[in-house]
């Protein structure tokens, strides 16, 4: 199996997992969480949440990247996962239901994503070094995966 074939597994398992994650019928009660790991030097991770029932994970592996997100509404899901050096990854969400799935793997990759609406899904996995991903999402279920290598 390629490099390519396997990437682009990963990315449909990783949007169609937090797009299960984020839907059902399951109720959103209380407040927002977040939970950053970073493991490595010079790692940076920011941003900030608002409403309820939002969920951010970011972990960070290596060295000198940095993540910011950033949630306003209700029942969002974003998870970024970076592995290697000089990573960027920069997520927005507005309004409900949206997720979010990042993962970079190698060096020098950016990866913007903008949701603004409900039930949109993102991923994006970058292997190799130096790729650039950039989304942007309005309105109501769009879908949107990409994969370099």
């Amino acid at each position: 199996m390629t490099i390519r074939k396997v990437l682009t597994s990963s990315a449909m398992a990783l949007v169609l997992g937090l797009g299960l994650a984020a839907g059902g019928s399951a109720a959103i009660a209380g407040g927002n969480s977040a939970s950053i790991e970073q493991f490595g030097k010079f790692n940076q991770a920011g941003g900030g949440q608002s409403g309820y029932g939002n969920r951010m994970k970011i972990k960070q592996w290596g060295y000198g990247n940095t993540t910011i997100s950033t949630q306003d509404g209700y029942g969002n899901r974003t998870f970024v996962g970076q592995s290697g050096s000089g990573n960027y990854a920069d997520t927005y969400q507005r309004g409900s239901r949206n997720v979010t799935g990042v993962a970079q793997f190698g060096s020098g990759h950016s990866a913007t994503t903008t949701q603004t609406g409900r039930g949109n899904a993102v991923g994006v996995i970058q292997g190799g070094h130096g790729n650039h991903a950039n989304t942007s999402q309005h309105g109501k279920g769009n879908v949107a995966v990409i994969v370099q290598d």
